[in-house]
């Protein structure tokens, strides 16, 4: 079978591409806008299909550089951390609570099926961890993190597993979790139970504004400067003998 390697500009150029046609694709489809699924994940799913089938017919195998994977995920993670407002977690208040303490106990949850799963089909726990917490809660940033510890523990390919896990519930989560939660918005009328609230002004997702291009370079050096700290962050954390993503300090 061919191999194409993709280097890391080519690999650059692919991503954008992906996540143009994806913007496309939901500008055209009508639910995938309704159903709120993200450009970047539409594109992704086009682009894997592609490389299934070119890899399952032995046409060709691609891979691509995964250089800037770590830097995209850390900046990523700084973003989200940009986007943190107090009044909003005082607004969710005991709900935002009994969330939280749900979302904590489906996290053991998900390992203990996994786990056990792996286990009733005679298979590695280890390998059951993989398609647990790390990849469906955690993300990329906790698959990347967590895989080679998995490996030195004997599972071969771990890392590989869990981000391919990972992967597919970030695709998952986008397809199911869109529908559901615009079919309870629209049924319990949940936005209109909001006092004041403007999903256009109100958002957690609303940055602050920047004026012009000198903005966006101030927005750009204030989360390079996080960033930074962020590792230092990251390697004192590390120190504790406990692991986590690199993302974390950031």
């Amino acid at each position: 079978m061919t191999v194409i390697s993709f280097d890391i500009y080519q690999t650059l150029a692919i991503a954008v591409v992906a996540m143009v046609v994806g913007y496309f694709a939901k500008m055209h489809i009508g639910f995938l806008d309704r159903f709120c699924i993200p450009s970047p994940v539409i594109g992704g799913i086009v682009v894997s299909a592609i490389l299934c089938v070119l890899y399952e017919t032995g046409v060709a195998e691609i891979t691509f550089n995964d250089s800037l994977r770590e830097v995209c995920m850390v900046f990523f993670f700084t973003s989200v951390g940009f986007q943190a407002d107090f009044r909003l977690l005082k607004r969710g208040g005991k709900n935002l609570l009994v969330f939280l303490l749900l979302v904590i106990g489906l996290v053991f949850v998900q390992n203990a099926l996994s786990a056990g799963s792996a286990m009733l089909f005679g298979m590695d726990r280890l390998l059951g961890l993989c398609t647990g917490s790390i990849p469906m809660t955690g993300g990329h940033g906790t698959s990347a993190a967590f895989g080679p510890i998995l490996e030195e523990r004997g599972l071969e390919n771990a890392t590989t597993i869990c981000l391919a896990c990972a992967t597919y519930g970030l695709i998952a989560g986008s397809i199911i979790g869109g529908p559901i939660a615009n079919r309870l918005i629209e049924k319990k009328n949940l936005l209109a139970t909001v006092s004041g609230f403007d999903p256009y002004e109100d958002s957690a997702l609303v940055m602050p504004k920047h004026d012009g291009v000198a903005g966006y370079s101030i927005a750009a050096f204030q989360m390079a400067v996080a960033a930074g700290i962020g590792t230092a962050i990251s390697a004192l954390l590390s120190r504790t003998g406990m692991t986590f993503p690199v993302y974390i300090g950031a």
